[in-house]
């Protein structure tokens, strides 16, 4: 398998080093690097050697890359024992024993010792494994939607998550120069560790089996060579800074202990004589306190202009004093939108929570309330700081972030997220031409037909009598008629344009991808026209319109079931969407009372949309079985992850 160390971006950053034998540079640095050098004609050690600076530096390039290679890469006896280290780490996390994990960590050493591996070597090793199952055929499926796990150092866990969203691209070693640059070695180990134990678990769950049949299977020890002692000579460091200080747990803000959180059990495992009444003092200090920010004050009386039908007991109320308090308490600084990041930091806590207590018990946790109530509460917030911030813009991105967060820690929106990344398209696909598709062909069939201009209803769309013509260019059998409008022998027999769903659906994208514009009573070429035109339309262009295609028609399934509730529907149709995507990891069908026959109306609906996008060329029909083309995949995830944000405003 090709590697981040084979591919020109590793070369690249080794090559931005910018190394060479200057007066201040570390003799131990260039004593490692020696071997390399001399491997490329520079011996630093003969006085007489003859080079100029640029071979100097051309070979210095090449030495770092070796040097990194092997600081990264373990291999024989420190193969199997980095892979040891991970096995325990994993199984202690898969236990619940975080001390032991823990402990796993800090045993470490910075540099390869004869019978431990280092830092660099673990993490090399996990982000290799990271990057072997989330793309293995078997594995893979199950895998999508796996969560970073609880850690006492935030800034790993944060790590782990950005690890486990590349895993599925098969990224993970290609982002290692990124990933280190942005959060120095020890939060980069803990997060490739983190990662993996993740995997781990969620593969004992979907295989019922134990954790150490997984960790068998996937790291396996047998054909290491034993360590010999005095054999491994050093291979350098992992440069770590003194922010890892300040990230360490006793920084770390743990969950309120007066709302039950993860620190309230510690404690009373360490003390179990404490007295309650502490607790509930901490919680009179905290309710004081946010009773006594202005702050919330106004955050309260925007709430009340803006649901101006409740009153003072109303749970609108109710869960903003829930999410101050947990703000106060986890001395999260609200009042900047840096701030909310560690209070959803500290929320994803309570998700991770409630999953963990879901898979125990049955029925909703209280972990998972007090994160759908704080979630609900901060978007609200969110909303108060745009609508009264002088610079609105900077709590908007603090509140696509939020509702981010939301969809890591919902099973459906997770999983759709996650076959988003899996199925991201490199730069060389990105530029080919789009397969045949009669959508783009369409668009390039409009254009034709429009020429310069060509005229259009009062309402902007394709006149009675052009219906055929129009609908034609997409590969659709319909007719204007004045009256009876009805399918019938394949034919659509429609009064107006907007009762030919795919070009209905299709005039309207392609006005907002700027294909076409309407002036008045006519329609011409828009800025974006002469691309379609030409004939070969890249992915990179035409993907986006499909993607958009897709949004509109299964919106108009939502739009067409009888009654208000606009969820239900879209959490039907998405949750249909990840079986069809990826049909062996998809989560559970979760309970909906849409009622017999709202249930009945819909099942019709979305059965014909998925038929009609079939015909299209955007869904593969194999029998009863729908599948998507991979070209496809990620923009039918995309599409479903727009129905579940809510309704087009």
């Amino acid at each position: 398998m090709s590697t981040f160390f084979d591919g020109p971006e590793f070369h690249g950053m080794a090559a931005g080093g910018k190394i060479s034998h200057d007066p201040g540079m570390s003799d131990r640095m260039m004593r490692e690097l020696a071997p390399f050098l001399k491997a490329e004609g520079i011996d630093i050690d003969d006085p007489n050697a003859d080079f100029t600076e640029a071979e100097f530096h051309a070979a210095m390039e090449k030495a770092q890359v070796e040097y990194n290679r092997r600081l990264f890469t373990p291999v024989g006896a420190h193969r199997g024992l980095a892979l040891g280290k991970l096995r325990s780490f994993a199984l202690a996390f898969a236990e619940g024993d975080t001390k032991r994990a823990e402990a796993v960590v800090a045993s470490l050493p910075s540099d390869p010792q004869d019978f431990s591996p280092s830092v660099a070597q673990v993490t090399g090793a996990a982000m290799g494994l990271l990057d072997e199952w989330f793309t293995d055929d078997v594995h893979g499926p199950k895998l999508g939607g796996v969560m970073a796990p609880k850690w006492s150092v935030k800034k790993s866990r944060a790590v782990a998550r950005d690890i486990l969203a590349l895993a599925h691209k098969g990224r993970v070693v290609d982002s290692l120069d990124r990933l280190i640059a942005s959060n120095s070695g020890r939060p980069v180990l803990e997060g490739s560790m983190l990662a993996v134990a993740a995997a781990v678990v969620r593969l004992t769950k979907r295989n019922k089996v134990s954790e150490q049949d997984v960790v068998d299977e996937l790291m396996p020890l047998n054909g290491y060579p034993e360590p010999v002692e005095g054999t491994y000579g050093s291979a350098g460091r992992v440069i770590q800074d003194a922010q890892e200080a300040e990230d360490g747990p006793a920084a770390e803000q743990d969950l309120p202990e007066w709302l039950g959180g993860s620190s309230a059990e510690a404690s009373a495992q360490a003390n179990p004589n404490a007295d309650p009444q502490g607790i509930d003092a901490r919680m009179d200090e905290v309710e004081k306190t946010v009773y006594e920010m202005p702050l919330y004050q106004r955050f309260r009386d925007w709430l009340a202009e803006t649901y101006d039908d409740v009153d003072e007991d109303s749970e609108v109320f109710d869960i903003a004093h829930l999410l101050f308090c947990i703000a106060v308490s986890s001395r999260a600084d609200i009042d900047e939108p840096e701030g909310i990041d560690d209070l959803l930091d500290l929320l994803e806590s309570f998700a991770v929570d409630g999953q963990e207590e879901a898979e125990k018990t049955d029925g909703e946790s209280p972990s998972t309330v007090i994160f759908l109530d704080s979630l609900e509460a901060l978007d609200n917030y969110l909303r108060f700081r745009m609508d009264t911030d002088e610079n609105p813009e900077r709590w908007s991105a603090a509140r696509a972030r939020a509702e981010a967060a939301s969809m890591r820690t919902d099973p459906l929106p997770s999983a759709l997220m996650a076959a988003v990344e899996a199925n991201a398209l490199s730069e060389e696909q990105l530029a080919a031409p789009m397969p045949n598709n009669r959508l783009v062909e369409g668009v390039a069939g409009i254009l034709d037909w429009i020429g310069d201009s060509r005229p259009l209803t009062g309402t902007g769309r394709v006149k009675r009598a052009d219906i055929a013509e129009a609908a034609g260019k997409f590969g659709i059998n319909a007719v204007g008629v004045a009256s009876n409008a009805r399918y019938e022998h394949g034919v659509n027999y429609a009064r107006s344009a907007d009762e030919v769903p795919v070009l209905e659906a299709m005039w309207a994208v392609m006005q907002s991808a700027e294909i076409t514009e309407i002036t008045g009573t006519k329609v011409r070429p828009g800025n974006a026209a002469d691309e379609w035109k030409k004939g070969e339309v890249s992915a990179d262009t035409a993907l986006p319109v499909i993607g958009a295609f897709i949004y509109e028609r299964l919106l108009d399934v939502i739009n067409l079931v009888p009654g208000e509730d606009y969820g239900a529907p879209a959490i039907t149709i998405a949750q249909r969407l990840i079986e069809i995507l990826t049909p062996d990891s998809a989560p559970e069908r979760p309970e909906l009372d849409l009622g017999e026959v709202r249930s009945e109306r819909l099942s019709t609906l979305l059965a014909d949309e998925l038929q009609e996008l079939t015909e299209l060329g955007l869904l593969t029909a194999d029998g009863d079985t729908l599948s998507v083309e991979p070209v496809y995949k990620r923009i039918v995830a995309g599409a479903a992850l727009m129905l579940l944000s809510g309704p087009r405003e």
